[in-house]
């Protein structure tokens, strides 16, 4: 089974329906004083409406998160090869 692991998490998410849940990155000001980064497990709505976040310190918890919550949702690699009436970005 696949899963989001330390070496594809900026590129895999897992999807159902219109939701979909990723780990991204950021700082507060706390956390850039201290130079390191938070992770966040996210859920969008529509690729747009964030409906949760979950902060974590580590990106190992946040993959084991998303994994334990939303591994029975769709496994999409957003490497993979693009489809639609062309082959830009936004297909």
């Amino acid at each position: 089974m696949q899963s989001v692991n330390t070496d594809n998490w900026t590129f895999c998410r897992y999807e159902k329906e219109n939701f979909l849940a990723q780990i991204t990155f950021g700082a507060d000001p706390k956390s850039i004083a201290e130079d390191r980064l938070e992770y966040y497990v996210t859920v969008l709505q529509n690729e747009d409406t964030e409906i949760f976040q979950k902060e974590f310190s580590t990106l190992t918890e946040a993959c084991l998160y998303l994994n334990a919550n939303y591994s029975d949702w769709s496994f999409m690699d957003q490497t993979g090869e693009k489809t639609g009436c062309s082959t830009c970005a936004a297909h």
